[in-house]
């Protein structure tokens, strides 16, 4: 299999596509330089940048106006936050132009040849809808603490991601994907405009802590995906972007239906969704969250879902009796009632 540098040379001379960039905006002033010069520092001429700023409070507009002196992007400045990252995220499909599509996190930073690398891959994979590498850790002084590397041996416990590798994006789903997110950093994925588009849904605005995995799976069954092991990429670790600690409830309630939602799109048969979630039905006897506390969250989130999940759930604990019971006999061990 063609490694990252094998697949530049082969593609060199060649015409290179558009690529559209979305820079989604919010309370980021601080590096938003670092972050733009990244993207003009590419050496790729051919492409275009939007910049959404969704009503930041901080000094974030004051300094993309600056930036606009020195680089060529396009700024959208909201009145009113949205909410969600998945607004700007329509708004931008809506208004791009390219063959690939590049969202960069606005306190994220790219390496020089980020582009490069991703456009050559995916010009010499044939069918690709998504590349996407490994990245740098950093701290808020750019101070190297890590890389997304030990993310996949400390989740995965496999040793794949060790590797360059291309896979057919629904077997991807099918194995991976619906147990957990293969990319942990957005900004280090470039993607197909299509398969792009066809995996937005007004459903991932609902959702507060899985919406970038529900959304990745639902592009992986347009096309092949590509993993390049090289850090390309810087993965900002910081307090301030660190997420808000979600309620146990709702992180329960998002990972069941998240899980859900990608096997049904990969047509995972009932018993093995029961496998799958059986992690997700402990936790009930571990958190603090109660079932109905769950289920609230889950209903708030898409009861249509909550209650297909319901059923199919039901259908493979009649099927297999012996699960539940397993779950139950350990949960109680556990609480030591």
């Amino acid at each position: 299999m063609p490694g990252a540098a094998d697949c530049a040379d082969a593609s060199a001379g060649s015409a290179r596509p558009r690529v559209s960039i979305l820079v989604p905006s919010y309370n980021h002033a601080a590096y938003l330089r670092r972050r733009l010069a990244s993207i003009f520092d590419q050496g790729l001429t051919d492409i275009e940048v939007l910049v959404i700023d969704d009503a930041s409070f901080d000094d974030s507009g004051e300094v993309l106006q600056d930036l606009q002196q020195k680089f060529a992007f396009t700024l959208v400045r909201n009145t009113r936050n949205s909410g969600t990252p998945f607004a700007a995220w329509s708004a931008f499909s809506a208004w791009a132009r390219g063959q690939y599509f590049w969202i960069c996190e606005s306190d994220d930073f790219a390496e020089p040849d980020f582009l490069a690398q991703a456009l050559a891959n995916l010009q010499a994979t044939p069918g690709a809808a998504l590349y996407y590498c490994n990245s740098w850790v950093v701290d808020e002084a750019d101070r190297r603490i890590g890389d997304t590397s030990e993310y996949f041996t400390k989740t995965w416990r496999e040793t794949r991601w060790d590797r360059a590798f291309v896979n057919d994006g629904r077997s991807e789903l099918a194995d991976f994907q619906r147990r957990g997110q293969i990319v942990p950093n957005m900004s280090s994925a470039l993607i197909g405009a299509e398969a792009f588009r066809q995996a937005l849904t007004p459903l991932l605005t609902r959702f507060k802590l899985c919406g970038d995995w529900l959304f990745i799976g639902r592009v992986l069954p347009h096309g092949k995906v590509i993993f390049d092991p090289a850090r390309r990429s810087n993965f900002r670790k910081h307090e301030v972007t660190a997420r808000v600690r979600v309620q146990s409830a709702r992180s329960q309630a998002e990972f069941i239906l998240t899980k859900f939602l990608l096997s049904r799109l990969a047509h995972t048969a009932p018993a093995r969704l029961a496998d799958l979630l059986a992690i997700d039905i402990y936790r009930f006897f571990i958190e603090d969250a109660r079932w109905h506390q769950v289920l609230r969250a889950m209903l708030r989130v898409s009861w249509l879902h909550t209650a297909r999940c319901g059923v199919m759930l039901g259908y493979a604990f009649a099927r297999k009796p012996g699960l539940w019971r397993r779950l139950l006999a350990r949960g109680f061990r556990r609480r030591g009632d």
